[in-house]
């Protein structure tokens, strides 16, 4: 602390001791109030505010994307951020190195920041530091809770669909493919990759079919498909932002 800055605190806290007034009981009596209302309010809105039940986990089905908590949502989206990198990335960044790097900086700014100004429009650079951080946070949690759950019974947002290609979609949900790849903003963010342009790759329908019966891990084949749906799905996956977008 520079001198000068402790000769004002110095100054301020004999002035403040001098005419304030003493902890107990005026700031006992302020926190039990403070904390009563908030034990209230939590009471209230757990009454007023019932919790979502999502429909039952069918443990038969292949395309059921599982949703974290509110309080996750961040997390949650940080894994559409990150995704289609590799299979590890996703997860490192989003559940170790971004919550962890936001933690520590919350924890070491006391320490950089050691100015014994208490009013907050005296301290920017502390204001800015948690303002970035609460916002980026709020903002991933509502981007988060707003993000598609899976892929709809009502099927992809995807145009130009004749009638191959919307049997390929059709095949395409009937085998959980959205579980592993998404598709125009709908689906898993991974491990698979986006397929929202894999149109552009210039895949024959040979080439893709042979690809569907043997890929690589950690993808399952599908020889077992009957050959019409292995062709329909083909067609539909390679016209993916290109005939179909």
């Amino acid at each position: 602390m520079k001198p000068a800055d402790k000769k004002a605190y110095d100054r301020d806290y004999a002035l403040a001791k001098k005419t304030g007034k003493p902890f107990f009981p005026y700031a006992i009596f302020k926190d039990t109030i403070v904390a009563g209302l908030t034990i209230v309010g939590i009471i209230v809105l757990a009454i007023v505010v019932q919790v979502e039940v999502g429909e039952p986990v069918n443990a038969a089905t292949t395309d059921f994307v599982p949703r974290p908590e509110w309080y996750f949502y961040f997390a949650f989206e940080l894994l559409k951020i990150f995704a289609n990198q590799d299979v590890l990335t996703p997860v490192i960044m989003a559940t170790f190195m971004v919550p962890n790097i936001l933690i520590i900086l919350l924890v070491v700014w006391p320490f950089i920041d050691r100015g014994p100004e208490r009013r907050i429009w005296k301290r920017p650079f502390a204001m800015g530091m948690i303002v970035l951080v609460t916002g980026f946070l709020c903002y991933t949690t509502y981007l988060g809770a707003k993000t598609p759950a899976g892929v709809s019974s009502q099927g992809l947002p995807v145009g130009g669909l004749d009638e191959a290609g919307t049997a390929g979609m059709q095949v395409f949900m009937d085998n959980g493919c959205g579980s592993c790849h998404m598709v125009a903003g709908v689906g898993a963010p991974g491990p698979g990759p986006d397929l929202t342009n894999f149109g552009s790759k210039g895949w024959d329908e040979a080439k893709q079919i042979a690809w569907l019966k043997a890929p690589n891990p950690p993808m399952p084949s599908y020889a077992s498909l009957p050959p019409a749906d292995l062709e329909a799905l083909a067609t539909f996956v390679n016209g993916l932002g290109t005939k179909y977008k």
